[in-house]
């Protein structure tokens, strides 16, 4: 597993970066030592985002996690980063029983 002070501030851009994308803050501490059990970025409209920047996903593992921190009343959701692409184009992992597709 790869870490360190260079990978956990890459994670931090990307999240300051979706939230600002969604005009929103993220709710990440980015203080050392201060464990963190939301999501990075919560919605008004209770999604409940966990945004990842890694070269490779692990998608089943990281949904499964913020699954665990949602609340009851909260619709979680993976924001993922594509290299090489603006935030825009970020990937959204959602529950299909989330999402209502007659509406989007």
């Amino acid at each position: 597993m790869s870490g360190g002070a260079a990978a956990r501030m890459k994670g931090i851009r990307w999240e300051r970066a979706v939230a600002q994308y969604l005009g929103t803050a993220t709710t990440r501490s980015t203080r050392p030592g201060v464990h963190d059990d939301a999501g990075d970025v919560v919605m008004e409209n209770g999604l409940l985002l966990e945004c990842k920047d890694h070269g490779s996903w692990r998608v089943q593992e990281w949904f499964s996690q913020i699954e665990k921190k949602a609340g009851p009343d909260e619709r979680p959701a993976l924001i993922l980063k594509r290299r090489q692409m603006s935030t825009a184009y970020g990937l959204v992992v959602v529950r299909l029983g989330d999402v209502d597709l007659h509406h989007l």
